[in-house]
C-alpha cells in the first residue's frame, strides 16, 4: 500500500513539470506549443539508456534537460525563420522527432534491465528522488519568472508589437522559453522512466493533456495571483489529477474515460461553487 501511493505521488510531481512546460508556454508565452509529447518520450528513452549504459544519474538529466532544450530550440527557429505559427512548427518538430525516439527505444530496450531497478523497495526512494528533484526545479523556475527575463517572457505573452517597442529580443524570449519548457518536460519523461522502470517510444501520449489538466485544476482551486501560487496550483492540480485518474483506473469499469469526463465536470462544479460562496 505504502509503495502504490508512493508511486501515485511520484507520477503526479513528475507529472507537474508537464504542468510547468504548459503553463510557461500558453499562460506566460501565450503561444501553443505541441512539442511536450515528443520532449517527454525523447526525455525517457535518452534516460533509459544512458542509466543502462551505466551511467550516472545526475549526469543522465543533464544529457536529458539538454535534449529537451535541443527540441524546443528547433520549434523556435521554425517559427522565427520559417515563419509559421507555434502549433505548426511544434508537430513539424514532434514528426521529425519520432523516428529518432523509436529507434533509440529499440536499442534501448535490451539495457533496461541493467539501468532502471523494479524492486517494490525502491519506490520510497523514487518519491524522495523525484520530490527533490521537483522542489529544486520548482524553485528556479519561480526565480526565472520574478527575473528581469521572466518579465520580458510575460511582456511577450501580452503581445508580440509591445514586447518590440520595448526593446525585446522577441526570437530569444521565445527561443529560451519554448526549450527551458521542453526541458521540463524530458525531465519528466526522465523521472517516469525511473518510476516505472520502463520507457518507449510511446510513453509522452497524453502528456500535454495532462499538464492542461494540471494547470486548469491548480487554477480553479488556488486562483493564482502570483508566480508562487501558479507554480502550487501546478503541483496541486496534479496530484488532484493522477489520484482521479488512478482511482477510476483500480475500478476495472470499461466506461474508464466517460466517468474520468464526469468526474471533472463535477469538479469544475464543486470549485465554483465554493468560490462564490467564499465572494459572499
Amino acid at each position: 500500500m505504502v509503495d502504490s501511493v508512493a508511486n501515485v505521488f511520484s507520477l503526479s510531481l513528475a507529472f507537474a513539470l508537464i504542468g510547468l512546460n504548459v503553463y510557461l508556454s500558453t499562460r506566460v508565452l501565450n503561444v501553443t506549443d505541441l512539442t511536450c509529447d515528443a520532449s517527454v518520450a525523447l526525455g525517457g528513452c535518452i534516460y533509459g539508456a544512458l542509466l543502462g549504459c551505466s551511467m550516472s544519474p545526475l549526469i543522465a538529466f543533464s544529457f536529458v534537460a539538454f535534449s529537451g532544450l535541443l527540441a524546443g530550440l528547433s520549434t523556435s527557429y521554425i517559427v522565427a525563420h520559417v515563419k509559421i505559427e507555434p502549433v505548426l512548427a511544434s508537430i513539424i518538430t514532434l514528426t521529425a522527432l519520432q523516428t529518432f525516439i523509436a529507434k533509440l527505444a529499440t536499442v534501448g530496450c535490451t539495457i533496461v534491465p541493467r539501468g532502471l531497478t523494479s524492486s517494490p523497495s525502491s519506490a520510497v526512494y523514487n518519491f524522495a528522488f523525484v520530490l527533490a528533484i521537483v522542489l529544486t526545479i520548482c524553485v528556479l523556475f519561480f526565480r526565472m519568472l520574478n527575473s528581469e527575463y521572466g518579465l520580458a517572457m510575460r511582456v511577450y505573452g501580452d503581445g508580440k508589437i509591445i514586447s518590440e517597442s520595448l526593446g525585446i529580443n522577441t526570437n530569444q524570449i521565445l527561443s529560451m522559453g519554448l526549450g527551458i519548457g521542453n526541458a521540463l518536460s524530458a525531465i519528466a519523461g526522465a523521472l517516469i522512466a525511473q518510476i516505472t522502470s520502463n520507457f518507449s517510444s510511446g510513453m509522452g501520449g497524453g502528456s500535454l493533456v495532462f499538464g492542461l489538466a494540471s494547470v486548469i485544476i491548480g487554477e480553479k482551486i488556488l486562483a493564482p495571483r502570483n508566480t508562487k501560487m501558479a507554480i502550487s496550483g501546478c503541483l496541486i492540480g496534479a496530484i488532484i489529477y493522477k489520484i482521479i485518474i488512478e482511482t477510476i483506473t483500480y475500478s476495472g469499469s470499461e466506461y474508464n474515460n466517460a466517468i474520468m469526463a464526469v468526474v471533472l465536470i463535477l469538479l469544475m462544479i464543486l470549485i465554483q461553487d465554493s468560490r462564490k460562496l467564499e465572494r459572499k
